[in-house]
């Protein structure tokens, strides 16, 4: 119960961060992998649907492997090269699955992001952030943006379930390492869509 109003909460901040803005920049981590993917799909359809917030998505690096690029293929969205972007252009700039200063993000060091979403241990930059979510002791970013579109009353579609699983299942390596009963819930639901 105690993270169910964690999350509630988490999310009553973000939606009032979003909250008349138009625009928001989802930047993932370099090489971005399933994770970072399927969480971005889902922090794209919570601002859409909760705030009417446009989004676009971009990446540092190249989203190489295969199965990346198919599933990026799949969702059928606009993934941008970050070189592509000029962040100061959006009202707002979320990291997910990566955090400020840690050097695996296309985030200039001077560029302090407005949200950052992550499961890994929190860094220093990020603990100056107006938004942040950062659960290390979660497996993966994709299962904090599943329970943000349920505290939401939010379904995902297909495309956005595959993925959110996807991420959950690679960053977990099949549910075999760094796995909490959050990512199993998440994983369990996904595939009862």
């Amino acid at each position: 119960m105690r993270k169910v109003n964690r999350t509630k909460s988490k999310l009553a901040r973000l939606t009032a961060l979003l909250k008349g803005k138009s625009s928001l920049l989802i930047v993932m981590q370099d090489n971005p992998d399933p994770d970072a993917i399927g969480a971005a799909v889902a922090l794209k359809e919570l601002a859409n649907h909760t705030a009417g917030v446009s989004c676009s998505l971009a990446y540092g690096g190249t989203i190489g492997r295969a199965e990346n690029r198919e599933l990026v293929s799949y969702l059928g969205l606009n993934f941008h090269p970050f070189t592509q972007v000029k962040p100061e252009q959006f009202d707002l700039v979320a990291l997910l699955d990566t955090q400020p200063g840690t050097g695996n993000n296309p985030l200039p060091t001077d560029m302090l992001p407005d949200i950052v979403i992550d499961h890994h241990p929190i860094s220093k930059m990020s603990r100056r952030v107006a938004f942040t979510d950062i659960r290390s002791r979660c497996g993966a970013t994709s299962t904090l943006l599943w329970q943000y579109l349920c505290a939401a009353g939010l379904v995902p579609d297909i495309p956005t379930a595959t993925a959110l699983l996807y991420g959950i299942l690679s960053d977990t390596q099949d549910i075999g390492r760094e796995v909490t009963q959050a990512d199993i819930e998440a994983m369990e639901a996904q595939l009862a869509e």
